[in-house]
């Protein structure tokens, strides 16, 4: 879709509204306007020509502030007014926000704001606690809670249950990144592979995915060792986890599984200084089962900032801008198939062409030598 905003413009554009709108003290007859239409504009949208109405008349309930029929009721409240006194407005709106006649259903989201702060409501599904509630500050790193104003398509994320913990582990991930960057401990892309290894040791020990953990546990050896040599433990842990069978699997190694795909068919080897191996044994410390791995990335990104990122090559592919790939393509119309279902004979048919149905990434189509005139009888061999 071109000049749809990715992920990392729209959080820029936000900041610049953060910059513009923090502070604000005055009524909210007379700027909830500009503020809407300038916070559409930072997901690069036009208000007015995604349908969004103000002052849309509701018959008992008075004039919604912005109305997006099916998709959007926003009440706003002036500086410093609890998002509470919202609560009779935000109900009623939304109950009065259908039309029958014209097969528009009650709206799926509700925000209510006072300058200062989001509530983000879903109350067909979740009438009796907000989505999400986070300050006017974190916008640019709520950017996602609030994607439905960038596509009516496009789903948001509420993950702030998560976040702390994530933001928390991706600081320890990331000062370690840099510190082996700064002292060249290796080539920058050896480096990079080395994290990613690293992290996936982290999520999958947790998971239950590497029994016994044996990252964790090299770690906490590694430290109380005088000349501690992590190319030789770690990298022989990633070595294990390329390789098949169970030979050389033995202590703190028992049980650890060969990993197959492609990110340990080159197992990286870089020599970590004390205080690097203390980020890790902090970031080991975090329940990385509840760090959110969709955020994670876009967290490292901020921590890193953009000049260190550009520097060394470290770029994360926002989830935002994915799903305007994976949505269309493949989401919805899936989703369509099984709404349309009505007869067990048609859902028999459904599943069996769900469990068929393949994804080629573009990135693996290359590395396998796949073109558009691939055989279809290939593509299945894949």
């Amino acid at each position: 879709m071109p000049g749809v905003r990715s992920g990392l413009e729209i959080q820029q554009a936000l900041k610049a509204f953060v910059t513009k709108w923090s502070g604000y003290a005055g009524s909210e007859r007379a700027e909830a306007q500009s503020f809407l239409n300038d916070l559409f504009a930072a997901y690069g949208t036009d208000r007015s020509e995604a349908g969004a109405l103000f002052e849309s008349f509701s018959a008992s309930a008075g004039f919604m502030d912005l109305f997006l029929p099916g998709v959007l009721i926003v009440e706003m409240k002036a500086p410093h007014v609890p998002l509470e006194k919202a609560k009779d407005q935000r109900v009623r709106y939304w109950q009065e926000s259908s039309d029958s006649a014209k097969d528009i259903p009650a709206a799926r989201y509700v925000v209510a704001c006072n300058f200062g702060e989001f509530e983000i409501w879903e109350p067909g599904r979740f009438p009796n606690e907000a989505r999400s509630r986070f300050p006017l500050s974190e916008l640019p790193d709520r950017y996602d809670a609030l994607l439905f104003l960038q596509s009516q398509t496009m789903e948001p994320v509420f993950s702030e249950h998560r976040r702390t913990l994530t933001t928390d582990a991706a600081v320890h991930v990331a000062a370690l990144y840099t510190s082996l960057a700064d002292r060249s401990a290796a080539p920058i892309d050896e480096i990079q592979r080395f994290v990613m290894q690293l992290v996936w040791c982290l999520f999958a020990e947790d998971l239950g995915m590497l029994d016994g953990y044996p990252l964790q546990n090299s770690v906490d050896a590694l430290l109380k060792e005088q000349h501690p040599d992590s190319a030789k433990d770690i990298g022989y842990l990633f070595t294990l986890l390329n390789q098949k069978g169970n030979h050389n699997r033995q202590g703190r190694y028992e049980g650890t599984r060969y990993v197959n795909g492609e990110l340990f068919q080159q197992p990286a080897a870089v020599f970590m200084n004390r205080d690097e191996l203390e980020h890790l044994r902090d970031a080991a410390e975090f329940n990385w089962r509840a760090v959110d791995p969709t955020i994670f990335g876009s967290l490292m990104e901020g921590v890193l900032g953009q000049e260190r990122r550009d520097m060394l090559g470290a770029h994360y592919t926002h989830e935002a801008d994915i799903m305007k790939i994976v949505s269309p393509t493949i989401i919805r119309p899936w989703r369509e198939r099984i709404e349309a279902t009505t007869t067990p004979q048609e859902a028999r048919d459904l599943l069996d062409d769900l469990c068929a149905f393949r994804v080629l990434d573009p990135a693996f189509m290359r590395k396998s030598g796949v073109s558009r005139d691939t055989p279809a009888e290939r593509l299945l061999l894949l």
